[in-house]
Parts: C-alpha cells; sequence; structure tokens
C-alpha cells in the first residue's frame, strides 16, 4: 500500500483542495482522487473545496460535488492538497488544512512551500495528475479516474506540446486512453470549443495586442468591463495566453486581465528555456513553473504595461547575460 492509501485509509473524513483560479491539471487531480476513494473506501466522508471554475469542466465526472464556499464548518481527519505550491494559493480554504488531524501535499512546484505532514514532490512532471497516477492503486482507476488524470496532463502539457513532455508522459497517456473514454471529444470540450462571446474575447485581446522588450514579448489585456459587456467570466479567458504563445519569434507571451480595482492577474509564458517565467513571477506576488507562470500587477493598465515592460526587459537582459 502506497503513503496515500495509508493515509487515506486511517482518515474517516476526508478534504481535498486546490489552489485558486484552479486549470484543468488542479480540478482533473481533485476529481482523480474523489473518484478514486469513491471507488475504493466506500463510506468515508470526502470533500472537494476549489475556487470558482470554468464550466467546461463540469463535463468532468462528479465535477459537481466540488464545493465553491468554505462555510462548512467540517474538521478533517485528512487534508490532501493537490497542484499548490503555497498556503496563500488557497483561497480561503487554508482553515481546513490546519485543522486537519493530517495533511498530505502533491505537487510538481519546484519551490513548493507548504508544511504538509507528508509531501509528495515531483518537479521533473508535466502535471500533478502525472504524479497521481504513480500512487493511485490501479485496481480502482476506472474510466472516471482515468478521464480527470487525462485532463489534468493534457491541459497542463499545452496538449502535449510544452517541452516538460516526456516518454513517460506518453506512456501514461496512453495506458489512460485504454480505459475506453473519447479523449478527442474531451479534448474538444474542454480545450479547443469556444462560445461565441470567448471567441469575441479573445479576438478584442489580439486587437490589443502590442510586441513589447525589442518584440521579444507580446502583451494584451482585457478589463471587468470587457469581460461584462461579453457576458463572461475570468474563467472563459483562461486559454487566451495559448494564443498569445503561438506568435512567431518571442520568447515570453503574457495576457493580463483585472480581478479587481487597479488589480491585475498575469499569465506568463516562456518559449525560452534561458527565461524561468516562475523566477520572474515569484517577484511579483506569483510562481509556477519555468515555462509557465502567473503574478500580479497594481495600477492601471497603461501604467502597469509601461512598469512591465521594464521589469521584464531587465530580467531577459539578466538571463541572457547568464552562461
Amino acid at each position: 500500500m502506497g503513503i496515500l492509501d495509508e493515509k487515506i485509509e486511517n482518515a474517516n473524513t476526508i478534504c481535498i483542495l486546490g489552489h485558486k483560479n484552479p486549470d484543468g491539471d488542479c480540478i482533473g487531480a481533485t476529481l482523480s482522487i474523489y473518484n478514486y476513494i469513491q471507488n475504493k473506501y466506500k463510506g468515508k466522508v470526502v470533500k472537494p473545496y476549489l475556487d470558482e471554475f470554468s464550466n467546461r469542466f463540469l463535463i468532468l465526472p462528479n465535477a459537481d460535488k466540488i464545493k465553491c464556499d468554505f462555510s462548512d464548518a467540517t474538521k478533517f481527519d485528512l487534508c490532501i492538497v493537490v497542484d499548490a505550491l503555497s498556503l496563500e494559493r488557497f483561497k480561503g480554504f487554508e482553515r481546513y488544512f490546519h485543522e486537519a488531524k493530517d495533511t498530505i501535499v502533491i505537487d510538481h512546484h519546484e519551490n513548493n512551500s507548504i508544511p504538509a505532514q507528508t509531501s509528495i514532490i515531483f518537479p521533473e512532471s508535466i502535471a500533478t495528475c502525472e504524479i497521481l497516477y504513480r500512487f493511485l492503486d490501479k485496481k480502482y482507476i476506472d474510466t472516471q479516474v482515468a478521464m480527470c488524470l487525462f485532463v489534468g496532463i493534457a491541459t497542463d502539457s499545452g496538449v502535449f506540446r510544452y517541452k516538460a513532455t516526456t516518454k513517460k508522459t506518453f506512456e501514461i497517456v496512453g495506458e489512460l486512453i485504454d480505459y475506453g473514454f473519447d479523449f478527442t471529444k474531451l479534448l474538444d470540450d474542454i480545450v479547443f470549443n469556444n462560445s461565441v462571446n470567448q471567441r469575441k474575447a479573445q479576438g478584442i485581446a489580439f486587437d490589443r495586442l502590442k510586441l513589447l522588450c525589442k518584440g521579444q514579448v507580446s502583451f494584451s489585456y482585457l478589463t471587468d468591463d470587457d469581460l461584462e459587456s461579453l457576458n463572461i467570466s475570468k474563467n472563459d479567458i483562461d486559454n487566451i495566453i495559448v494564443y498569445l504563445r503561438e506568435i512567431n519569434d518571442i520568447k515570453v507571451a503574457t495576457f493580463f486581465y483585472q480581478t479587481g480595482n487597479n488589480i491585475f492577474k498575469v499569465s506568463l509564458r516562456s518559449k525560452c528555456d534561458k527565461i524561468n517565467v516562475a523566477e520572474f513571477a515569484a517577484k511579483h506576488d506569483g510562481g509556477g513553473h519555468a515555462l509557465a507562470a502567473g503574478c500580479m500587477y497594481y495600477g492601471n493598465i497603461d501604467d502597469i504595461r509601461k512598469k512591465f515592460e521594464e521589469d521584464m526587459g531587465a530580467y531577459i537582459a539578466e538571463c541572457e547575460s547568464k552562461k
């Protein structure tokens, strides 16, 4: 029996937590564990908690069981944390972690700082779901669990385009596909299909596109007013950075979207091994991976653009000066 199963075996009440603004890997990891426990450990109370997420993920098995508020006063025997690198990334759910009798974190962020009693950290893995597959009892992985693991790996790897994708990644994905779900439809529904208004939002973002730092960085943004006019949420624009990354000859893609008064969340994607956007993000209230990270900037968007260009220009120069 592996360490994760030992923890689950010894707990009657279990919660699963992931980072705020959850992406496909966070949601996939949360639901794969939830469905796995339902399969193997009948009768245990298990509750997944996440920040609000895109409706596109509601097609995943038992996604409707995820709780997006923290009004529940339950104190859990075990808290399982997935794909979150710090306590600040819980957005209100940290109470469940602190009050739990036992804690375990499963993650692939190299700079993970969560003080769990047990940590399973593999920074070389493309996704938390890739790590989870190694630790789950294969006898209790069914189609539902496999779907969730597949989505986590597919989304965090940029549908297998990012450099951290390995031979092992494809081997695991091949084994998951053997469980018989329609993986092409799953990718269409979660990754590729967009509503008309989502496409309009992408159009606005590309209309505002600027190249900064002597053409090395793509920059665009959306505001609260943009989202309100299109009747969409921040969860509906999470793939815009993917398209901005595809611009020829850039080294870094960036997308800013408003999350409050003079507050902008930044998605960062590096196309250059020398430029570690997680290191850049850590200097601006954020973190992530070398090639994919996020951070925060504050102020009006015009001032932000100027400040960001200065910061990123200096950082690129610093990176390129290193041997």
